[in-house]
């Protein structure tokens, strides 16, 4: 099945290209770091202070070089993942979250518990296929240790090819060091880096950092935007776009100078500030034009594009949140995203993850991914179908119903179909199913399998990185 979504017209896409261009060539990025200024200068550009000017032949060496797509290994062979065209997007949990609504309604901030819980209803998820060190933050009482005891409980709980973490040099190189370790794989992608640019405009030292080490390792990087129109991107959403794209090309080409061929995801999560609130929306239909625009960019360039997600601005599990997380969902599968963080959970734009949502976006990831596989290949039965139903008066008993009906029919694993009399002798609410799920899901999650030797190379590099003893590897009850 195709469906395709344009925020850009083909003369458009030209023009947030050539306006790239010019801004790159004319006024450049800021780079906040001194080895990056340094690596810039010594592949001949343009550099005056903390800023760099891109030329479009070095710009064009540089997408020359970002692949396509690429494989994405995992601790479990059969895990494994392919990222980029014509294949199924991976698809990632909440991210950097502070905050979680509990089964009460009540707000408070998150625990190490929490994290665990969301590690195991992701190993245990029918449609999330990458796990998050990155799920959740400050989830300790020490958050720096926080995301060093977040990297190895996430490879030793799931078995899914890793979204690692990218804060500085030292954690870059151990997130890498513990996927790899994890894995057993040295010579292949195991781990994507989300590095983020500084809007309006640049990119600061920690991200440049992490862009430099997983690249130097041969791991991938999801180079991204997040800015607000109208107040850290141009109001007009066309602005937004080109500044997203700008930012995201200043990144890809310094991953290229690091190592050529460095698989680069580009990405956007750029939205409007709301005036009055003065609050990133991203629940606002914007949203989607920004995403739909910057996957047309991406495409254009040939590279696997990162956007979209469950995204809404509601607090709790009402209208709001179902209206504006489906819509998000929607546009993200079929703008042709590749990457999607923040597939599930999400409330309060980034600010709040709920268990109950996180199981209901799913039900919406499944119903996509059903639309999106289509009608499938021509029934050869069909004609043979038809003359029975016709004689039989219907096809309820047909033997073509009884073999197909649950391949041809999605079934709900969330929702009710029966009619309003037995759903209000049921007595029970979606939100009290959802709640079932999860804890269903919880009690169900047994750790996945991971070789002895593989766990006590994760301990020693834990330890020689913080320090400290390694945690014991946990089921997370």
């Amino acid at each position: 099945m195709r469906v395709t979504l344009e925020a850009l017209s083909a003369g458009e896409i030209q023009n947030v290209h050539q306006a790239t261009l010019d801004v790159l060539s004319r006024k450049g990025l800021s780079v906040m770091s001194a080895p990056a200024l340094e690596t810039f200068r010594r592949h001949g550009f343009a550099v005056d202070g903390q800023r760099v000017l891109f030329g479009q032949a070095q710009i064009d060496k540089a997408l020359e070089s970002a692949p396509g797509s690429f494989g994405l290994a995992s601790r479990n062979p059969e895990r494994r993942l392919a990222i980029g065209p014509g294949e199924r997007p991976a698809l990632i949990s909440a991210s950097g979250v502070p905050k979680i609504i509990a089964e009460d309604g009540g707000q408070r901030p998150v625990s190490f518990d929490d994290y665990l819980d969301m590690l195991r209803l992701t190993q245990t998820s029918p449609v999330l296929n990458m796990s998050n060190s990155g799920a959740l933050y400050p989830a300790h009482g020490n958050p720096d240790l926080a995301l060093y005891l977040q990297v190895f409980h996430t490879l030793a709980m799931t078995d899914m090819p890793l979204v690692g973490q990218t804060e500085g040099e030292a954690l870059s190189g151990y997130s890498v060091d513990m996927a790899q370790a994890a894995s057993g794989v040295l010579d292949a992608p195991v781990i994507v880096g989300i590095c983020n640019s500084l809007s309006p405009l640049a990119w600061d030292a920690r991200m440049l950092e992490g862009i430099r080490v997983y690249a130097e390792r041969g791991q991938a990087v999801n180079i991204s935007c997040c800015s607000m129109s109208g107040a850290t991107a141009p109001v007009y959403v066309t602005g937004a776009i080109v500044q997203a794209n700008c930012e995201v090309l200043g990144g890809l080409v310094y991953s290229q100078l690091v190592r050529p061929g460095t698989p680069v995801i580009y990405g956007t999560t750029s939205s409007v500030m709301d005036m009055a609130t003065m609050g990133l929306a991203l629940g606002a239909p914007e949203y989607g034009l920004i995403s739909v625009g910057c996957s047309q960019m991406a495409a254009f360039y040939r590279l696997p594009f990162r956007g979209g997600g469950g995204l809404t601005d509601a607090k709790d599990l009402d209208f709001q949140a179902g209206m504006e997380s489906a819509t998000n969902l929607f546009l993200s599968f079929f703008e042709g995203v590749h990457f999607m963080l923040q597939s599930v959970g999400i409330l309060e734009s980034f600010m709040s993850v709920a268990f109950d949502k996180w199981v209901l976006d799913e039900e919406i990831l499944g119903r996509l991914q059903r639309i999106r596989e289509g009608l499938g290949p021509w029934p050869a039965d069909l004609p043979e179908a038809l003359a029975q139903g016709q004689e039989a008066g219907g096809y309820l008993r047909l033997k073509s119903t009884l073999r197909n009906f649950r391949k041809e029919f999605y079934r709900p694993a969330l929702g009710d179909r029966r009619n309003f009399e037995a759903f209000r002798q049921r007595g029970r609410s979606l939100r009290d199913d959802a709640w079932d799920m999860v804890r269903g899901r919880l009690a169900a999650y047994r750790r996945p399998a991971i070789e002895p030797s593989a766990l006590e190379a994760m301990g020693r590099i834990f330890a020689r990185a913080t320090g400290q003893a390694p945690p014991e590897a946990t089921d997370g009850r």
